[in-house]
Protein backbone atom coordinates (compact mmCIF):
# COMPACT_ATOMS: atom_id res chain seq x y z
CA UNK A 1 0.00 0.00 0.00
CA UNK A 2 2.81 2.39 -0.81
CA UNK A 3 0.39 4.54 -2.76
CA UNK A 4 -1.10 5.85 0.48
CA UNK A 5 2.25 6.42 2.15
CA UNK A 6 3.46 8.77 -0.55
CA UNK A 7 5.66 11.48 0.95
CA UNK A 8 5.79 14.94 -0.58
CA UNK A 9 9.34 16.02 0.17
CA UNK A 10 10.41 18.00 -2.89
CA UNK A 11 9.02 21.12 -4.51
CA UNK A 12 8.37 19.14 -7.68
CA UNK A 13 6.29 16.56 -5.86
CA UNK A 14 4.31 19.23 -4.02
CA UNK A 15 3.57 21.23 -7.16
CA UNK A 16 2.43 18.19 -9.08
CA UNK A 17 0.35 17.10 -6.09
CA UNK A 18 -1.57 20.37 -6.48
CA UNK A 19 -1.90 19.69 -10.21
CA UNK A 20 -3.19 16.18 -9.50
CA UNK A 21 -5.63 17.55 -6.90
CA UNK A 22 -6.95 19.93 -9.54
CA UNK A 23 -7.51 16.97 -11.87
CA UNK A 24 -9.43 15.02 -9.22
CA UNK A 25 -11.63 17.96 -8.29
CA UNK A 26 -12.42 18.59 -11.96
CA UNK A 27 -13.49 15.00 -12.50
CA UNK A 28 -15.71 15.07 -9.42
CA UNK A 29 -17.17 18.45 -10.43
CA UNK A 30 -18.07 17.14 -13.88
CA UNK A 31 -20.33 14.48 -12.40
CA UNK A 32 -21.75 16.80 -9.72
CA UNK A 33 -22.73 19.66 -12.04
CA UNK A 34 -26.39 19.80 -13.08
CA UNK A 35 -27.47 18.48 -16.48
CA UNK A 36 -28.78 21.91 -17.40
CA UNK A 37 -26.88 25.16 -17.81
CA UNK A 38 -25.50 26.68 -14.62
CA UNK A 39 -27.21 29.66 -13.01
CA UNK A 40 -23.75 31.21 -12.58
CA UNK A 41 -23.03 30.91 -16.30
CA UNK A 42 -26.17 30.66 -18.44
CA UNK A 43 -24.04 31.28 -21.54
CA UNK A 44 -22.75 27.71 -21.40
CA UNK A 45 -26.13 26.52 -22.63
CA UNK A 46 -25.57 28.51 -25.82
CA UNK A 47 -22.11 27.00 -26.33
CA UNK A 48 -23.55 23.53 -25.77
CA UNK A 49 -26.30 24.09 -28.33
CA UNK A 50 -23.80 25.55 -30.79
CA UNK A 51 -21.60 22.46 -30.37
CA UNK A 52 -24.50 20.17 -31.26
CA UNK A 53 -25.42 22.39 -34.20
CA UNK A 54 -21.90 22.31 -35.66
CA UNK A 55 -21.47 18.59 -34.92
CA UNK A 56 -24.61 17.91 -36.95
CA UNK A 57 -22.95 19.74 -39.87
CA UNK A 58 -25.51 22.51 -39.95
CA UNK A 59 -24.37 25.89 -41.40
CA UNK A 60 -22.83 28.02 -38.69
CA UNK A 61 -24.31 31.25 -40.10
CA UNK A 62 -27.84 29.83 -39.75
CA UNK A 63 -27.44 29.30 -36.02
CA UNK A 64 -28.93 32.11 -33.89
CA UNK A 65 -25.97 34.32 -32.95
CA UNK A 66 -23.93 32.35 -35.50
CA UNK A 67 -21.03 34.80 -35.18
CA UNK A 68 -20.32 33.11 -31.86
CA UNK A 69 -18.90 30.09 -33.70
CA UNK A 70 -16.34 32.19 -35.55
CA UNK A 71 -15.04 33.67 -32.31
CA UNK A 72 -15.07 30.47 -30.23
CA UNK A 73 -13.81 27.73 -32.50
CA UNK A 74 -10.98 26.84 -30.11
CA UNK A 75 -13.72 25.63 -27.75
CA UNK A 76 -16.41 24.42 -30.14
CA UNK A 77 -14.36 22.31 -32.58
CA UNK A 78 -12.75 20.06 -29.92
CA UNK A 79 -16.16 19.79 -28.23
CA UNK A 80 -17.75 18.47 -31.43
CA UNK A 81 -15.31 15.54 -31.34
CA UNK A 82 -16.60 14.61 -27.87
CA UNK A 83 -20.16 15.00 -29.10
CA UNK A 84 -19.49 12.38 -31.77
CA UNK A 85 -18.17 10.08 -29.02
CA UNK A 86 -21.54 10.19 -27.27
CA UNK A 87 -21.52 13.21 -24.94
CA UNK A 88 -24.19 15.87 -25.28
CA UNK A 89 -23.26 19.39 -26.29
CA UNK A 90 -23.23 20.85 -22.77
CA UNK A 91 -21.03 18.08 -21.32
CA UNK A 92 -18.72 18.32 -24.33
CA UNK A 93 -17.95 22.02 -23.84
CA UNK A 94 -17.57 21.47 -20.09
CA UNK A 95 -14.98 18.74 -20.61
CA UNK A 96 -13.00 20.79 -23.14
CA UNK A 97 -13.11 23.87 -20.89
CA UNK A 98 -11.88 21.81 -17.94
CA UNK A 99 -9.11 20.22 -20.02
CA UNK A 100 -7.86 23.67 -21.06
CA UNK A 101 -7.89 24.78 -17.43
CA UNK A 102 -6.04 21.69 -16.26
CA UNK A 103 -3.37 21.95 -18.97
CA UNK A 104 -2.80 25.61 -18.03
CA UNK A 105 -2.07 24.64 -14.41
CA UNK A 106 0.17 21.75 -15.46
CA UNK A 107 2.04 24.04 -17.86
CA UNK A 108 2.55 26.63 -15.11
CA UNK A 109 4.05 23.98 -12.82
CA UNK A 110 6.34 22.67 -15.55
CA UNK A 111 7.44 26.19 -16.51
CA UNK A 112 8.25 27.12 -12.90
CA UNK A 113 10.30 23.96 -12.31
CA UNK A 114 12.07 24.25 -15.66
CA UNK A 115 13.14 27.83 -15.01
CA UNK A 116 14.21 26.95 -11.45
CA UNK A 117 16.51 24.25 -12.85
CA UNK A 118 18.10 26.76 -15.25
CA UNK A 119 18.32 29.75 -12.92
CA UNK A 120 20.19 29.24 -9.64
CA UNK A 121 18.98 32.51 -8.09
CA UNK A 122 15.37 31.60 -8.81
CA UNK A 123 15.96 28.08 -7.49
CA UNK A 124 17.47 29.40 -4.24
CA UNK A 125 14.60 31.80 -3.74
CA UNK A 126 11.96 29.12 -4.34
CA UNK A 127 13.63 26.66 -1.98
CA UNK A 128 13.80 29.27 0.78
CA UNK A 129 10.22 30.43 0.21
CA UNK A 130 8.40 27.20 -0.58
CA UNK A 131 5.38 28.13 1.50
CA UNK A 132 4.79 31.38 -0.39
CA UNK A 133 5.38 29.75 -3.77
CA UNK A 134 3.03 26.84 -3.05
CA UNK A 135 0.40 29.18 -1.63
CA UNK A 136 0.42 31.40 -4.73
CA UNK A 137 0.35 28.36 -7.00
CA UNK A 138 -2.61 26.92 -5.06
CA UNK A 139 -4.46 30.22 -5.46
CA UNK A 140 -3.79 30.07 -9.19
CA UNK A 141 -5.11 26.50 -9.35
CA UNK A 142 -8.17 26.85 -7.12
CA UNK A 143 -9.18 30.51 -7.09
CA UNK A 144 -13.00 30.16 -6.75
CA UNK A 145 -14.32 32.09 -9.74
CA UNK A 146 -11.46 31.21 -12.07
CA UNK A 147 -11.81 27.53 -11.21
CA UNK A 148 -15.58 27.69 -11.65
CA UNK A 149 -15.36 29.22 -15.13
CA UNK A 150 -12.86 26.53 -16.13
CA UNK A 151 -15.19 23.62 -15.26
CA UNK A 152 -18.25 25.18 -16.90
CA UNK A 153 -18.80 25.29 -20.64
CA UNK A 154 -17.31 28.73 -21.21
CA UNK A 155 -14.41 30.25 -23.15
CA UNK A 156 -12.55 31.64 -20.13
CA UNK A 157 -10.11 28.74 -19.68
CA UNK A 158 -9.62 28.48 -23.45
CA UNK A 159 -8.65 32.14 -23.79
CA UNK A 160 -6.54 31.93 -20.64
CA UNK A 161 -4.55 28.96 -21.92
CA UNK A 162 -3.61 30.51 -25.26
CA UNK A 163 -2.76 33.89 -23.71
CA UNK A 164 -0.59 32.11 -21.14
CA UNK A 165 1.25 30.21 -23.88
CA UNK A 166 1.86 33.42 -25.85
CA UNK A 167 3.49 35.18 -22.89
CA UNK A 168 5.55 32.15 -21.88
CA UNK A 169 6.88 32.10 -25.44
CA UNK A 170 7.70 35.81 -25.27
CA UNK A 171 9.48 35.24 -21.95
CA UNK A 172 11.70 32.58 -23.49
CA UNK A 173 12.54 34.85 -26.41
CA UNK A 174 13.59 37.86 -24.31
CA UNK A 175 14.74 36.48 -20.96
CA UNK A 176 16.58 33.24 -21.64
CA UNK A 177 20.16 33.51 -22.83
CA UNK A 178 19.85 30.49 -25.04
CA UNK A 179 20.02 30.54 -28.83
CA UNK A 180 16.91 32.04 -30.40
CA UNK A 181 14.56 29.10 -30.88
CA UNK A 182 12.70 28.86 -34.17
CA UNK A 183 10.20 26.63 -32.42
CA UNK A 184 9.30 29.42 -29.98
CA UNK A 185 8.94 31.94 -32.81
CA UNK A 186 6.67 29.57 -34.72
CA UNK A 187 4.64 29.00 -31.55
CA UNK A 188 3.85 32.73 -31.40
CA UNK A 189 2.70 32.72 -35.03
CA UNK A 190 0.38 29.83 -34.16
CA UNK A 191 -0.85 30.84 -30.71
CA UNK A 192 -1.85 34.43 -31.52
CA UNK A 193 -4.43 33.19 -34.09
CA UNK A 194 -5.67 30.71 -31.47
CA UNK A 195 -6.27 33.62 -29.09
CA UNK A 196 -8.25 35.34 -31.84
CA UNK A 197 -10.30 32.19 -32.43
CA UNK A 198 -11.04 32.04 -28.69
CA UNK A 199 -11.97 35.70 -28.27
CA UNK A 200 -10.93 38.16 -31.02
CA UNK A 201 -10.93 41.22 -28.76
CA UNK A 202 -8.37 39.60 -26.45
CA UNK A 203 -6.28 38.56 -29.45
CA UNK A 204 -6.07 42.19 -30.52
CA UNK A 205 -5.10 43.34 -27.01
CA UNK A 206 -2.38 40.66 -26.81
CA UNK A 207 -0.95 41.68 -30.19
CA UNK A 208 -1.01 45.41 -29.40
CA UNK A 209 0.65 44.79 -26.02
CA UNK A 210 3.46 42.81 -27.63
CA UNK A 211 3.98 45.39 -30.38
CA UNK A 212 4.26 48.19 -27.81
CA UNK A 213 6.73 46.14 -25.77
CA UNK A 214 8.82 45.41 -28.87
CA UNK A 215 8.79 49.12 -29.72
CA UNK A 216 10.34 49.89 -26.33
CA UNK A 217 13.00 47.23 -26.90
CA UNK A 218 13.48 47.79 -30.63
CA UNK A 219 17.26 47.98 -30.22
CA UNK A 220 17.24 44.33 -29.22
CA UNK A 221 17.58 42.01 -32.21
CA UNK A 222 14.86 39.59 -31.11
CA UNK A 223 12.39 42.48 -30.80
CA UNK A 224 12.97 43.41 -34.43
CA UNK A 225 12.47 39.78 -35.42
CA UNK A 226 9.32 39.48 -33.34
CA UNK A 227 7.51 42.49 -34.83
CA UNK A 228 6.80 40.96 -38.28
CA UNK A 229 5.93 37.65 -36.59
CA UNK A 230 3.29 39.41 -34.49
CA UNK A 231 1.85 41.04 -37.60
CA UNK A 232 1.67 37.64 -39.28
CA UNK A 233 -0.16 36.36 -36.21
CA UNK A 234 -2.62 39.27 -36.38
CA UNK A 235 -3.23 38.66 -40.08
CA UNK A 236 -3.88 34.96 -39.53
CA UNK A 237 -6.07 35.69 -36.52
CA UNK A 238 -8.14 38.27 -38.37
CA UNK A 239 -8.47 35.90 -41.31
CA UNK A 240 -9.69 33.07 -39.08
CA UNK A 241 -12.26 35.26 -37.37
CA UNK A 242 -13.48 37.19 -40.40
CA UNK A 243 -16.85 36.03 -41.69
CA UNK A 244 -18.65 37.47 -44.71
CA UNK A 245 -21.93 36.30 -43.23
CA UNK A 246 -21.28 38.19 -40.02
CA UNK A 247 -23.06 41.27 -41.32
CA UNK A 248 -26.23 39.19 -41.52
CA UNK A 249 -27.07 40.16 -37.99
CA UNK A 250 -27.54 43.75 -39.08
CA UNK A 251 -29.48 43.15 -42.27
CA UNK A 252 -32.69 43.37 -40.30
CA UNK A 253 -34.50 46.09 -38.43
CA UNK A 254 -36.40 45.43 -35.21
CA UNK A 255 -39.74 47.16 -34.67
CA UNK A 256 -41.64 47.37 -31.46
CA UNK A 257 -44.74 45.22 -31.62
CA UNK A 258 -47.95 47.22 -31.17
CA UNK A 259 -51.49 45.91 -31.18
CA UNK A 260 -53.45 48.91 -32.42
CA UNK A 261 -52.08 51.18 -35.11
CA UNK A 262 -54.08 53.18 -37.62
CA UNK A 263 -53.46 52.31 -41.26
CA UNK A 264 -51.39 54.92 -43.07
CA UNK A 265 -49.81 55.17 -46.49
CA UNK A 266 -46.30 56.02 -45.42
CA UNK A 267 -44.20 54.55 -42.66
CA UNK A 268 -42.99 57.91 -41.41
CA UNK A 269 -46.53 58.95 -40.53
CA UNK A 270 -46.95 56.28 -37.85
CA UNK A 271 -47.16 58.03 -34.49
CA UNK A 272 -48.03 55.13 -32.22
CA UNK A 273 -44.49 53.68 -32.36
CA UNK A 274 -41.67 55.36 -30.47
CA UNK A 275 -39.06 57.18 -32.52
CA UNK A 276 -36.30 54.91 -31.18
CA UNK A 277 -35.85 51.67 -29.29
CA UNK A 278 -34.87 52.44 -25.70
CA UNK A 279 -32.67 50.16 -23.60
CA UNK A 280 -32.57 51.38 -20.02
CA UNK A 281 -31.71 54.92 -20.98
CA UNK A 282 -29.27 54.15 -23.81
CA UNK A 283 -29.62 54.53 -27.56
CA UNK A 284 -28.77 50.87 -28.25
CA UNK A 285 -30.49 49.34 -31.28
CA UNK A 286 -31.76 45.83 -30.65
CA UNK A 287 -31.77 45.27 -34.41
CA UNK A 288 -28.16 44.12 -34.03
CA UNK A 289 -29.48 40.89 -32.50
CA UNK A 290 -31.77 39.99 -35.41
CA UNK A 291 -30.80 36.82 -37.26
CA UNK A 292 -33.95 35.85 -39.17
CA UNK A 293 -37.19 37.16 -40.64
CA UNK A 294 -40.08 37.57 -38.15
CA UNK A 295 -37.80 36.71 -35.24
CA UNK A 296 -39.15 38.04 -31.92
CA UNK A 297 -36.84 39.58 -29.35
CA UNK A 298 -37.68 40.45 -25.76
CA UNK A 299 -36.08 43.27 -23.85
CA UNK A 300 -37.15 45.15 -20.74
CA UNK A 301 -40.73 43.91 -21.04
CA UNK A 302 -41.10 44.92 -24.70
CA UNK A 303 -41.39 42.66 -27.73
CA UNK A 304 -39.67 43.45 -31.02
CA UNK A 305 -40.13 41.87 -34.45
CA UNK A 306 -37.22 41.50 -36.89
CA UNK A 307 -38.02 42.35 -40.50
CA UNK A 308 -35.72 42.60 -43.50
CA UNK A 309 -35.00 46.19 -44.50
CA UNK A 310 -36.68 45.82 -47.89
CA UNK A 311 -39.76 44.08 -46.48
CA UNK A 312 -43.07 45.90 -46.51
CA UNK A 313 -43.62 46.66 -42.86
CA UNK A 314 -47.22 47.84 -42.98
CA UNK A 315 -48.09 49.55 -39.75
CA UNK A 316 -45.02 48.57 -37.71
CA UNK A 317 -42.24 51.08 -38.23
CA UNK A 318 -40.41 54.29 -37.57
CA UNK A 319 -38.42 56.22 -40.14
CA UNK A 320 -35.93 57.44 -37.55
CA UNK A 321 -35.42 53.84 -36.44
CA UNK A 322 -34.36 52.82 -39.93
CA UNK A 323 -31.97 55.76 -40.04
CA UNK A 324 -30.49 54.78 -36.69
CA UNK A 325 -29.92 51.23 -37.89
CA UNK A 326 -28.12 52.43 -41.02
CA UNK A 327 -25.91 54.67 -38.93
CA UNK A 328 -24.96 51.80 -36.64
CA UNK A 329 -24.17 49.59 -39.63
CA UNK A 330 -21.88 52.26 -41.02
CA UNK A 331 -20.17 52.77 -37.68
CA UNK A 332 -19.46 49.10 -37.16
CA UNK A 333 -17.74 48.98 -40.55
CA UNK A 334 -15.42 51.84 -39.69
CA UNK A 335 -12.57 50.22 -37.85
CA UNK A 336 -11.13 53.58 -36.87
CA UNK A 337 -14.19 54.53 -34.83
CA UNK A 338 -13.12 52.68 -31.70
CA UNK A 339 -15.29 54.59 -29.16
CA UNK A 340 -18.49 53.91 -31.09
CA UNK A 341 -17.69 50.23 -31.54
CA UNK A 342 -16.94 49.91 -27.83
CA UNK A 343 -20.24 51.61 -27.06
CA UNK A 344 -22.13 49.18 -29.32
CA UNK A 345 -20.55 46.15 -27.66
CA UNK A 346 -21.14 47.65 -24.25
CA UNK A 347 -24.83 48.05 -25.00
CA UNK A 348 -25.04 44.51 -26.38
CA UNK A 349 -23.71 43.24 -23.06
CA UNK A 350 -26.46 45.10 -21.20
CA UNK A 351 -29.31 43.11 -22.70
CA UNK A 352 -31.03 40.98 -20.10
CA UNK A 353 -28.48 41.88 -17.40
CA UNK A 354 -29.46 42.78 -13.85
CA UNK A 355 -26.11 44.42 -13.04
CA UNK A 356 -25.83 47.01 -15.79
CA UNK A 357 -22.84 49.35 -15.79
CA UNK A 358 -24.25 52.80 -16.36
CA UNK A 359 -22.25 55.41 -18.26
CA UNK A 360 -21.11 58.36 -16.20
CA UNK A 361 -21.58 61.89 -17.46
CA UNK A 362 -18.81 63.29 -19.67
CA UNK A 363 -18.41 67.09 -19.82
CA UNK A 364 -16.90 66.89 -23.31
CA UNK A 365 -19.11 67.06 -26.41
CA UNK A 366 -19.25 63.55 -27.91
CA UNK A 367 -20.59 64.54 -31.31
CA UNK A 368 -17.17 64.17 -32.97
CA UNK A 369 -14.45 61.54 -32.93
CA UNK A 370 -12.07 63.60 -30.78
CA UNK A 371 -14.79 64.17 -28.18
CA UNK A 372 -15.58 60.46 -28.06
CA UNK A 373 -11.94 59.57 -27.47
CA UNK A 374 -11.64 62.25 -24.78
CA UNK A 375 -14.72 60.86 -23.05
CA UNK A 376 -13.22 57.37 -23.17
CA UNK A 377 -10.18 58.74 -21.37
CA UNK A 378 -12.34 60.73 -18.95
CA UNK A 379 -14.40 57.66 -18.04
CA UNK A 380 -11.45 55.23 -17.95
CA UNK A 381 -10.69 55.54 -14.19
CA UNK A 382 -14.33 54.73 -13.37
CA UNK A 383 -14.72 51.96 -15.97
CA UNK A 384 -11.39 50.34 -15.06
CA UNK A 385 -12.23 50.40 -11.35
CA UNK A 386 -15.64 48.92 -12.15
CA UNK A 387 -14.06 46.13 -14.18
CA UNK A 388 -11.50 45.24 -11.50
CA UNK A 389 -13.47 45.63 -8.28
CA UNK A 390 -17.22 45.69 -8.84
CA UNK A 391 -19.73 44.46 -7.84
CA UNK A 392 -19.00 45.69 -4.33
CA UNK A 393 -20.86 44.66 -1.21
CA UNK A 394 -23.94 46.83 -0.84
CA UNK A 395 -25.97 48.36 -3.63
CA UNK A 396 -24.17 46.34 -6.33
CA UNK A 397 -25.48 43.05 -4.92
CA UNK A 398 -28.67 42.13 -6.78
CA UNK A 399 -28.53 38.31 -6.70
CA UNK A 400 -26.73 35.35 -5.15
CA UNK A 401 -24.23 35.32 -8.00
CA UNK A 402 -23.48 39.02 -7.56
CA UNK A 403 -23.05 38.41 -3.80
CA UNK A 404 -20.48 35.71 -4.60
CA UNK A 405 -18.68 38.13 -6.92
CA UNK A 406 -18.78 40.95 -4.36
CA UNK A 407 -17.27 38.75 -1.64
CA UNK A 408 -14.45 37.68 -3.95
CA UNK A 409 -13.90 41.29 -5.01
CA UNK A 410 -13.05 42.10 -1.41
CA UNK A 411 -10.00 39.88 -1.98
CA UNK A 412 -9.16 41.65 -5.25
CA UNK A 413 -9.44 45.05 -3.61
CA UNK A 414 -7.29 43.90 -0.67
CA UNK A 415 -4.60 42.52 -2.97
CA UNK A 416 -4.37 45.74 -4.97
CA UNK A 417 -4.19 47.84 -1.81
CA UNK A 418 -1.36 45.58 -0.60
CA UNK A 419 0.45 45.96 -3.93
CA UNK A 420 0.06 49.74 -3.90
CA UNK A 421 1.31 50.12 -0.31
CA UNK A 422 4.28 47.81 -0.79
CA UNK A 423 5.24 49.44 -4.08
CA UNK A 424 5.31 52.85 -2.39
CA UNK A 425 7.48 51.41 0.38
CA UNK A 426 9.83 49.40 -1.83
CA UNK A 427 9.80 51.69 -4.88
CA UNK A 428 10.56 48.69 -7.06
CA UNK A 429 9.28 45.44 -8.51
CA UNK A 430 11.48 42.36 -8.56
CA UNK A 431 12.22 40.73 -11.95
CA UNK A 432 10.41 43.65 -13.60
CA UNK A 433 11.96 42.99 -17.01
CA UNK A 434 10.63 39.44 -17.06
CA UNK A 435 7.06 40.40 -16.22
CA UNK A 436 6.95 43.68 -18.19
CA UNK A 437 5.07 42.22 -21.21
CA UNK A 438 2.50 40.67 -18.87
CA UNK A 439 2.07 43.94 -16.98
CA UNK A 440 1.58 45.81 -20.24
CA UNK A 441 -1.09 43.33 -21.28
CA UNK A 442 -2.71 43.59 -17.85
CA UNK A 443 -2.89 47.40 -18.07
CA UNK A 444 -4.25 47.59 -21.62
CA UNK A 445 -6.69 44.74 -21.07
CA UNK A 446 -8.09 46.26 -17.86
CA UNK A 447 -8.67 49.67 -19.44
CA UNK A 448 -10.09 48.23 -22.67
CA UNK A 449 -12.32 45.73 -20.89
CA UNK A 450 -13.63 48.49 -18.65
CA UNK A 451 -14.72 50.44 -21.72
CA UNK A 452 -16.08 47.30 -23.39
CA UNK A 453 -18.10 45.63 -20.62
CA UNK A 454 -21.77 46.45 -20.24
CA UNK A 455 -22.63 44.50 -17.11
CA UNK A 456 -20.75 43.53 -13.96
CA UNK A 457 -21.46 39.82 -14.29
CA UNK A 458 -19.68 39.46 -17.62
CA UNK A 459 -16.91 41.80 -16.47
CA UNK A 460 -16.34 39.68 -13.36
CA UNK A 461 -16.04 36.56 -15.50
CA UNK A 462 -13.64 38.12 -17.99
CA UNK A 463 -11.45 39.33 -15.14
CA UNK A 464 -10.26 35.76 -14.50
CA UNK A 465 -7.97 36.14 -17.54
CA UNK A 466 -5.58 38.41 -15.61
CA UNK A 467 -5.45 36.38 -12.38
CA UNK A 468 -2.04 34.94 -13.26
CA UNK A 469 -0.62 38.44 -13.82
CA UNK A 470 -1.87 39.56 -10.40
CA UNK A 471 -0.19 36.51 -8.84
CA UNK A 472 3.05 37.45 -10.61
CA UNK A 473 2.71 40.96 -9.20
CA UNK A 474 2.25 39.61 -5.67
CA UNK A 475 5.30 37.35 -6.07
CA UNK A 476 7.34 40.25 -7.42
CA UNK A 477 6.28 42.44 -4.50
CA UNK A 478 7.20 39.77 -1.94
CA UNK A 479 10.65 39.34 -3.49
CA UNK A 480 11.17 43.12 -3.66
CA UNK A 481 10.25 43.39 0.03
CA UNK A 482 12.79 40.70 0.93
CA UNK A 483 15.46 42.37 -1.18
CA UNK A 484 14.80 45.71 0.51
CA UNK A 485 14.98 44.06 3.93
CA UNK A 486 18.26 42.33 3.05
CA UNK A 487 19.74 45.61 1.84
CA UNK A 488 18.78 47.36 5.08
CA UNK A 489 20.28 44.58 7.16
CA UNK A 490 23.43 44.74 5.05
CA UNK A 491 23.72 48.49 5.51
CA UNK A 492 23.04 48.14 9.22
CA UNK A 493 25.70 45.42 9.55
CA UNK A 494 28.32 47.44 7.69
CA UNK A 495 27.56 50.50 9.85
CA UNK A 496 28.08 48.55 13.05
CA UNK A 497 31.41 47.25 11.79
Amino acid sequence: MKLFSLRLTTLKSKLYAIVFASFVVRVVAFFVLPDSRSLFAPDEGNYGSLTEWIAQRKPADEYPYGILYISSRSLILPATALYHLGLNGLDSVRVISSVYGFITIALAAYFLLHRANQNKNLSDYILSNQTSVLSLFSIFAFFPSSFMWSILGLRESVVGFWVFVVFISVYYIFETKEKLSKFVLVSIVITIPFVFSSRPQVGLVVAVSLLIYCAFRIRVRVARILVPIIFIGIFLGQTLTSNPAAVAVIKFTAYKEVKEVKEVKEVKEVKEVKESIPLRGTDFNISLLCTSENQKLEDNGDTYICLAKNTSIGTLASSSLVTLTRELVTLTRETTDIPEKLSIHQNLNKIGASSIIEKIYCPVNETNTLGKFLCLVYRSPFTTFTFLFRPLLGADVTSNSSLFAAVENVFWLGVFLFLAVMFVRNRRLAFFGAIAPSLLFFSIYSVAAGAYEGNMGTAFRHKSLILWVVILLVASTIVATQQRKAEREGISGSTQE
